[in-house]
């Protein structure tokens, strides 16, 4: 040992209590801005966004999302209570933090979070994964030829997985990035690019899917908006009709599939790419056992037939609850189906995970063919499942305490009222996208987002196009509606705060500053496309397939004159 290690040793320790000493100095700074804030605390109005703001802060300066996010609601608490600490903290425990578990939804999160994390240490076990995994890559005969083939073929591998798990945007995120990390190593995809890719094709999917979890609270805040002036509407062909100006959700499926095919990977993200192929050609040994080990013909449906009555269960089993008679099938059957059904999501999607967990285990105790031939205790593998998320679901209730915080606020109607001026008609689609942005970036809900800001938006379209027919005044509505959703997921995709955000760092195994930081550069091209080529052309009219077109193009343009140095 060398005479310096003391030194050293000691070194690192003071720096570690002076960095320790900074944090708590900072926090103390945040805390004592806020009991300032409080004195005004009747007429609160840019003070609402001030937990937002104190998160932000602490989980870039601490980089740990949890400490961030809980200084960010116990801050909201001082802002929400004129009483002494004990109330704030008695505020803080009742109401924000017990509230959680009075939402069915919140605690089906939870309880599906962790089955599934129960779930895939199944598949991980019984070797399926790995099968399925060497069926989408194929081989080939050259190792650098291997790690190019399986990094790009293992992108794309992840968002076709995306596409199929359409149901709902929580188990597209989580199930993507729980499947595939340990072959994202084995393929030199890094874990940042794994959480871009199964974020993206989450809340994007799940948004645009006329099938799926969303499309019940999507259909309820249309009327909402029409309920405001008294009328009646076909909210279910409001929304198909709204599909081509949800640009956001479009152009980002565009852009992940740019970045795999033109190797795009703006800011951060670069770094993190290269490292990892670096890392797998200097070992040049897990491709070679992902492509040369020997596995059993149809051991890959020991991973595909749990991950169907996965995928299947959910739209089925609503299906079934929802509709009184199941044939013949039809698209408004489904929607209605879905509408009916909608208090019973949460049940569904706990007995569906429980299912499917059922028969991952079977398919690794009974000695199928292509089965893992072991024995192995299936009901440790599922608790130690379950067991590596808890740490990881402290940050999402974390995040759910300072929403509360954020919402009782009223974060979310400051900011509708402070961004959405009166402007031509011709702008609403943008600033109705840009306002949905800033809402949810700052309250990091999506469906929070679109709760505010649909039914305010409907009825000032309605005001404002009072001199136009009505055709023109409801191609306006549907670029309004379109408008809506894609400011709800884009500010969803940038938010720190955001469920999704955390979830998808949660599934990949990284820390949500790393996913944040590296997703931010894909988002805000993407947005910027969206209000170029989209949302400003549509406003003049331009029809919506052909801003699709433009925004496309643009997005290949980007690709191709991004300077090289930042993309390797």
């Amino acid at each position: 040992m060398k005479l310096s290690d003391p030194n050293s040793i000691l070194q690192s320790f003071l720096n570690l209590c002076i960095g320790r000493l900074l944090l708590g100095l900072l926090i103390g700074l945040c805390l004592f801005i806020t009991f300032l804030l409080r004195a005004d605390a009747e007429a609160l109005t840019w003070q609402a966004l001030w937990p937002s703001a104190t998160a932000l802060i602490v989980v870039f300066s601490a980089r740990s999302a949890f400490l961030g996010l809980l200084v960010g609601a116990i801050s909201g608490a001082i802002l929400l209570v004129n009483g002494s600490l004990v109330a704030v903290l008695q505020y803080l425990f009742t109401e924000q933090f017990l509230s959680i578990f009075s939402s069915s939804w919140k605690i089906s999160a939870l309880i599906f979070t962790l089955i599934l994390g129960g779930f895939v240490a199944l598949l991980e076990a019984g070797g399926g994964l790995q099968a399925l995994l060497k069926l989408c890559l194929g081989s080939s005969s050259r190792a650098s030829q291997k790690i190019r083939a399986s990094s790009k073929r293992l992108q794309l591998t992840t968002i076709g997985f995306g596409l199929l798990v359409f149901f709902d945007g929580l188990a597209n995120t989580l199930l993507i990035g729980r499947l595939m990390r340990r072959s994202a190593d084995q393929s030199g995809v890094s874990r940042v690019k794994l959480a871009y890719l199964a974020d993206t094709t989450g809340s994007a999917v799940a948004c645009l899917a006329f099938i799926s979890t969303w499309i019940a609270f999507q259909l309820a805040m249309i009327r909402e908006g029409y309920m405001a002036m008294e009328l009646e509407v076909n909210a279910y062909a409001l929304f198909l009709q709204s599909l081509p100006m949800n640009f956001y959700c479009w152009f980002a499926l565009m852009m992940a599939l740019i970045s795999v095919f033109r190797n795009f990977n703006p800011g951060p993200m670069s770094s993190y790419e290269k490292q990892a192929r670096n890392r797998l050609i200097d070992t040049n040994n897990s491709v070679k056992d992902l492509f040369d080990s020997t596995i059993h013909n149809g051991a890959w449906l020991g991973a595909v037939v749990p991950i169907l009555v996965l995928a299947l269960a959910v739209p089925v089993v609503s299906y079934c609850i929802g509709t009184d008679s199941i044939w013949p099938l039809t698209l408004r059957k489904f929607a209605t189906a879905y509408q009916v059904a909608e208090s019973l999501v949460p049940i569904i999607l706990i007995a569906s995970s429980i299912l499917a967990s059922i028969v991952a285990a079977v398919w690794l105790v009974l000695p199928m063919p292509g089965a893992n031939q072991a024995r192995p205790k299936v009901l440790s593998i599922f608790f130690l499942g379950m067991g590596n998320l808890l740490r990881p679901l402290a940050i999402l209730i974390a995040a759910w305490m300072l929403g509360t915080a954020i919402s009782n606020l009223g974060a979310a109607t400051f900011l509708s009222s402070q961004l959405s001026g009166h402007v031509a008609i011709v702008y609403m689609p943008v600033i109705i996208f840009l306002v949905g942005a800033c809402i949810s970036f700052s309250t990091g809900t999506s469906w929070g987002t679109m709760a505010v800001l649909m039914p305010l938006s409907i009825p000032l379209i309605f005001a404002m196009t009072g001199e136009l027919s009505n055709v023109e005044r409801d191609q306006f509505i549907l670029a309004a509606i379109g408008a809506v959703y894609s400011g709800a997921v884009f500010g969803d995709h940038c938010s720190p705060f955001s469920d999704t955000t955390i979830i998808a760092s949660i599934a990949a195994g990284v820390e949500p500053l790393e996913h944040f930081r590296t997703q931010l550069p894909f988002a805000a091209l993407t947005g910027l496309v969206a209000v170029l080529a989209g949302f400003l052309p549509l406003g003049y009219g331009m029809p919506a397939l052909l801003c699709l077109l433009i925004g496309l193009a643009f997005l290949l343009l980007i690709a191709h004159f991004y300077p090289k140095k930042n993309a390797h």
